[in-house]
């Protein structure tokens, strides 16, 4: 278990580390929408294998999250951070020298898998390193990675790919990986009081439990609507740079915002109210589309107040909803269903926009859906705020 005073007393440079590791991995998943036209030529790849390559990324945490959790509750964390980071280093280094879509798909899987350990790993560094106070803030600064990640790969792609070509901007990635393995060594003690020792428990349990599983079904139906307007809101927008640009929106809404929800949230000290309210701006966001009163900017610029305030208090709450013992595992669950709502919900969109052909009834079962999750967060509630 990471606890410790070591680890608490360097806290702010654990976060640097963590927000620089978070990054890498960012980096890489958003990199092949912006080489689809140079993968595409060189490796004459269908749509179907861009999109496949897309997901690869993503399959280790569906099938491994909950019990790749479980683990980095026992682990050592120096020594699987090390490892894990490593295993990215070598999935982008794969990826980049690919002679093949297999050997793509192969650097995409091994990426991935190393990118779930060190997402649930630093989650639960900096539950343990912020435990005292200030969680919220740490996870929105944490969080706001993603979207800057996403918004700098895609403004230096055509600097980078006229410099270096598609496989040296690829390189250029995996080096980044490379420059985490010992900014992280330098920075998470070896053994923070500890820290490395494996906590001795009966074995490990997959009991959830009502709050976990309604934080787990809410983060689950956010993730399905937030992946279905990323991936059909240009097409709503009316297509063309210009629809990209606006729907990039959300994220620039959720790079600033992240922080300062975080801030605001350990001010109130109830991240299931911020999570409800993110919810529903969500919900409220998506029924004025479906009614055709909001226009695309107001529309991005709502969608990206919902993910700023909604993975920032999702972040925060498993610290508060698990024991210290089971922090890996609850942020492994809930993984595991945002992975499993990000696939599902763009394919359930699709499905309908190809039924009916009407915006209305996509952006409205979206809208419903978040709005279920609102409802399903209220249960997501901390012992301390149940009555």
């Amino acid at each position: 278990m990471t606890t410790g005073t070591d680890l608490t007393s360097r806290r702010w440079l654990v976060l640097a580390a963590s927000v620089f590791c978070f990054f890498a991995v960012g980096a890489t998943f958003f990199v092949v929408p912006p080489l689809i036209p140079e993968l595409g030529a060189r490796f004459a790849l269908s749509h179907l294998q861009v999109g496949l390559l897309m997901g690869a990324i993503a399959v280790p945490a569906v099938f491994l999250a909950i019990p790749v959790g479980l683990a980095v509750d026992r682990w050592p964390p120096f020594r699987t951070g090390l490892a894990s980071l490593a295993v990215m280093v070598v999935g982008a280094v794969v990826f980049a020298t690919a002679p093949s879509f297999g050997m793509l798909v192969a650097g995409r899987l091994l990426f991935g898998l190393g990118g779930l350990v060190v997402n649930l790993l630093l989650a639960r560094l900096l539950t343990a390193a912020f435990s005292d106070h200030e969680l919220a803030l740490a996870m929105g600064l944490f969080m706001a990675t993603y979207p800057a990640s996403m918004i700098t790969v895609y403004s230096l792609h055509p600097t980078l790919l006229a410099a270096l070509g598609w496989r040296g901007e690829l390189l250029l990635l995996a080096a980044l990986a490379a420059v985490a393995l010992p900014l992280y060594a330098a920075v998470v003690p070896r053994d923070p009081h500890g820290s490395e020792n494996v906590t001795p428990t009966p074995g490990p349990s997959l009991a959830v439990g009502r709050p976990l599983a309604a934080l787990g079904a809410s983060w689950m139906l956010f993730f399905a609507n937030h992946a279905s307007v990323l991936t059909f809101g240009p097409q709503w927008s009316g297509g063309g740079p210009t629809a990209l640009l606006v729907v990039t929106l959300i994220m620039w809404v959720a790079m600033v915002g992240s922080p300062v929800a975080g801030a605001l949230i350990d001010r109130s000290t109830s991240p299931t109210r911020w999570l409800v309210a993110g919810l529903a701006a969500q919900a409220a966001a998506l029924a004025a589309m479906a009614a055709g009163v909001a226009p695309p900017i107001p529309s991005m610029l709502a969608i990206g107040l919902a993910a700023s305030l909604v993975p920032t208090a999702a972040y925060a709450l498993p610290g508060l909803l698990a024991t210290p013992e089971r922090i890996g595992f609850a942020f492994g669950f809930i993984t595991a269903l945002s992975n499993l709502g990000t696939i599902a919900g763009p394919a359930t969109a699709g499905a309908l926009l190809d039924r009916t052909g009407s915006w209305a009834v996509v952006w409205s079962v979206l809208a419903a859906a978040a709005a279920v999750a609102a409802i399903a967060a209220t249960g997501a509630r901390p012992m301390r705020e149940r009555r």
